[in-house]
């Protein structure tokens, strides 16, 4: 396997720095539009399901307190 020439790193920089940037555009972007952008993982799936069944307790709890 030959080393890494000059050129090579600095595209590879390039490249992951475009990389970045676009996630972070994207990110921010949905972020504007109301949707909560994190990390996929499982735990991250698990808490959002525990975030939404609270929301939604927190809506009936609303809803029987006007009633």
């Amino acid at each position: 396997m030959s080393e890494p020439t000059i050129f090579g790193l600095f595209s590879g920089t390039v490249g992951f720095a475009v990389f970045v940037i676009a996630a972070w555009k994207i990110a921010s972007w949905l972020a504007r539009k109301g949707h909560v952008v994190r990390p996929a993982t499982w735990m991250d799936h698990q808490m959002t399901k525990i975030e939404n069944v609270a929301a939604e307790k927190k809506r009936a709890a609303e809803t029987f307190d006007r009633d």
